[in-house]
């Protein structure tokens, strides 16, 4: 099962995340809720529009290398802050919602 980063919203294999496919300095950050290895030391977009509306976005991405935060995103935080640091619960919880959502679940 995933977790997904609280910023950027990438999924992360949760064995690999306890198990060596991060360093614990990028672990401990991603299971804050700060980064992940995937948006660490980007900016977030604070635009209010959808990307492809954006003179930014060409060719299916940011110009600007700039990242959004995706609902799956927001909703890793919220059961985040609901579930605490069972991350077991987390996954299953993330599992389900993509189960739930579908494909609205990656816009």
């Amino acid at each position: 099962m995933d977790l997904y980063c609280q910023r950027c919203g990438e999924p992360w294999d949760q064995y690999g995340v306890y198990n060596g496919d991060m360093t614990a300095e990028e672990k401990r950050s991603f299971l804050k809720g700060i980064d992940c290895p995937s948006c660490h030391g980007k900016d977030m977009c604070k635009k209010d529009i959808r990307c492809r509306d954006c003179e930014e976005y060409v060719d299916s991405r940011c110009r600007l290398d700039l990242i959004r935060k995706p609902f799956r995103a927001q909703l890793a935080a919220a059961l985040t802050d609901v579930l605490g640091d069972d991350t077991d619960g987390l996954a299953a919880e993330m599992e389900d919602a993509e189960w739930m959502l579908g494909s609205e679940f990656w816009n």
